[in-house]
């Protein structure tokens, strides 16, 4: 148990209801995906409307993709300071909807791509901590599914894509810094309301590092970390250059719209129905991420021969497992694993790594379209079987650490939970 003053933790409950706790962390994950949701089908349009050519808004978005990488793990961990992780995510959106309307108002193409950097440094912690908000809430409260709050940030996502669409096609491409930034000020009011319980000043930051983990649970951590990063990057041609590909096959634009949304439906479906079971016990958890990978290979093996709508919806269905096994898997896991203090930190961690492996498949994607065509897409099953061979890697190491009664007492396990194999508690 804790040294620290009895008021200085809440009640485990804490002062809100179960079902108040479940309404403002969904309402907080719907609120932090909505300007993704217009931010990533038509940021590329409106920078050609400022006048950046193909090669320039190429080099922004790359741009973006590095800096996210670079400051998504110091900026996440702030978030495990004593002031909170929710008021570092009020004050990254606050910051993030000044800086879109800036982009209405800067006299030069250098300047857009300048204030593009900025917005991907305020925008990097953004998940990370929206995640590392609701799983802290989760441990407190047992009772509460992770996945079905996690899932209204894809409906939103779903929602806000089609809205945009909408405005665009009567407002015109102009309004988008204005509906971004309202969507900052929206997200930014509902993580003033998000519950948190947060670290005592008393508490050394240095006792709360990162690396300040035992090295066993450290090193299970960095292979599950990997293992998804790499599941994850294996959709990099996927989102860059399935829209190409099926245009290629003579499918219109309105019905590409469809099938994006066939994906985006089958993930809400698997965060819907089997959130609880991914994260039922560790055992279940890596099941759940190596499905993923297993999912990824398929899905990437069918691709380039799926021509027919029927086919391509079966494709895009697979974006349940793919994708939405490996969501699950991976926050149970760092939930299970990350100790009290160092959440919002790990939660950068992921994020960093995946930014990082997904820039590099993207850079590797766009040549390997360029010579190959859809033949490309199995270029991402050798990503996909290494993420699957780092979380062997990670289950072989789980099992020794478990078999170890010295450390698993440092990965916070009980006796009881190392024979059944059910659930791996938070450090203490």
């Amino acid at each position: 148990m804790s040294d620290e003053p009895a008021s200085a933790a809440a009640a485990p409950a804490g002062p809100l209801t179960q079902r108040s706790a479940m309404l403002r962390l969904s309402a907080l994950q719907a609120a932090n995906f909505a300007g993704i949701g217009i931010y990533l089908p038509f940021m590329p349009a409106w920078l050609s409307s400022q006048g950046l050519s193909e090669k320039q808004i190429g080099v922004t978005l790359a741009m973006g993709m590095i800096v996210r990488m670079l400051a998504t793990q110091p900026i996440a961990s702030l978030g495990d300071r004593p002031w909170g992780a929710a008021r570092v995510l009020v004050l990254l959106q606050v910051l993030c909807g000044g800086a879109y309307l800036g982009l209405t108002r800067l006299p030069s193409v250098e300047a857009v791509m300048a204030a593009m950097a900025c917005v991907a440094v305020l925008t990097a912690g953004v998940i990370p901590l929206g995640d590392h908000l609701t799983t802290a809430e989760v441990k407190r409260r047992p009772r509460l599914n992770f996945a079905r709050m996690r899932l209204w940030g894809s409906v939103s996502f779903l929602v806000m894509s089609v809205l945009a669409g909408v405005m665009v096609s009567h407002l015109g491409i102009g309004m988008l810094p204005y509906a971004l930034s309202a969507c900052c000020i929206v997200a930014a009011a509902t993580a003033l309301l998000a519950p948190e319980e947060r670290i005592p000043r008393t508490v050394a930051w240095a006792d709360k590092r990162p690396d300040a983990i035992d090295p066993q649970r450290r090193v299970l951590l960095w292979l599950v970390i990997v293992a998804s990063a790499l599941i994850n990057a294996s959709h990099a041609m996927l989102y860059g250059f399935a829209t190409l590909h099926w245009r290629g096959l003579g499918i219109g634009d309105g019905t590409i719209g469809a099938l994006w949304a066939v994906s985006v439906v089958s993930e809400i479906g698997m965060l819907w129905w089997f959130g609880r079971s991914a994260s039922a016990s560790f055992g279940n958890a890596v099941l759940f991420l190596g499905l993923s990978g297993i999912g990824a290979v398929l899905r990437f093996a069918a691709m380039p021969f799926a021509d027919s709508l029927p086919a391509i919806i079966a494709v895009q269905a697979l974006h349940a497992v793919s994708f939405g096994a490996q969501l699950l898997g991976v926050m149970a896991i760092l939930a299970m694993l990350s100790p009290g203090g160092r959440g919002a930190s790990i939660q950068g961690r992921l994020s960093a790594v995946n930014a990082c492996l997904m820039g590099a498949a993207t850079l590797l994607s766009g040549v390997l379209y360029a010579r190959l065509g859809a033949l490309g897409f199995l270029a991402m099953l050798p990503i996909a079987m290494a993420g699957l061979a780092t979380l062997a890697a990670a289950a072989i190491h789980a099992r020794r650490v478990l078999l170890d009664t010295d450390a698993g007492g440092a990965l916070g396990l009980e006796p009881d939970a190392r024979r059944a194999n059910v659930r791996l508690e938070p450090e203490q």
